[in-house]
């Protein structure tokens, strides 16, 4: 149960939350089918994956991985993996990284039931979250989300390894990073 604590933040939580793995665990016949165990391995699959992603995309210089999620339950899990360039991903190359990954998941069978994967580009709806992906959009609408619940909204104009600049009517506005909870690219069909 020492892990737990090291997982979770709250104590309150951590009780709760041990409290129902220890139950859970007793009234199951096999003790690793508990939701402590499930999401312990969950974040090793999750640990491993990144790091076959990473040594997938080491051979582009502009590409870098942005997120991974593992979704579902063992036997019916979706692998997504999001990668981003300075220029752009090609689908050629998100298949080439597909494969690569999916042959290194076979040959180590880390994920031992049925799974689904998936490499692509975040897409537009997927919040920035990278530094890197804010100087890839410099020129771009965005729309910021400030950790207060202010809004802010502009064209990203540059960017510092603390700041953001937004320009909007003319006038700019500074916004550390610490301070942004989200920023989305603005889609415009003009």
């Amino acid at each position: 149960m020492e892990n737990v604590v090291f997982l979770c933040k709250k104590v309150e939580l951590t009780y709760m939350f041990s409290t129902f793995a220890y139950s859970y665990t007793k009234n199951t016949e096999r003790g690793d089918s508990s939701p402590l165990f499930l999401f312990i391995e969950n974040l090793e699959e999750e640990k491993k994956i990144r790091d076959l992603a990473e040594k997938a995309i080491e051979g582009f210089d502009d590409l870098f991985l942005v997120d991974i999620k593992v979704k579902g339950n063992s036997g019916n899990q979706k692998v997504l993996i999001f990668i981003d360039g300075d220029n752009g991903i090609s689908i050629d190359q998100c298949s080439k990284i597909s494969r690569e990954i999916g042959n290194e998941i076979e040959e180590e069978d880390f994920i031992a039931d049925k799974y689904t994967l998936e490499v692509s580009s975040p897409g537009l709806d997927f919040p920035i979250i990278l530094h890197r992906q804010y100087v890839k959009n410099v020129g771009r609408e965005i729309e910021v989300e400030m950790n207060s619940g202010e809004k802010a909204e502009g064209k990203l104009s540059d960017v510092t390894e603390e700041t953001i600049v937004l320009i909007f009517n003319n006038e700019s506005q500074s916004l550390k990073f610490e301070e942004i909870k989200q920023s989305k690219v603005k889609v415009s069909f003009k």
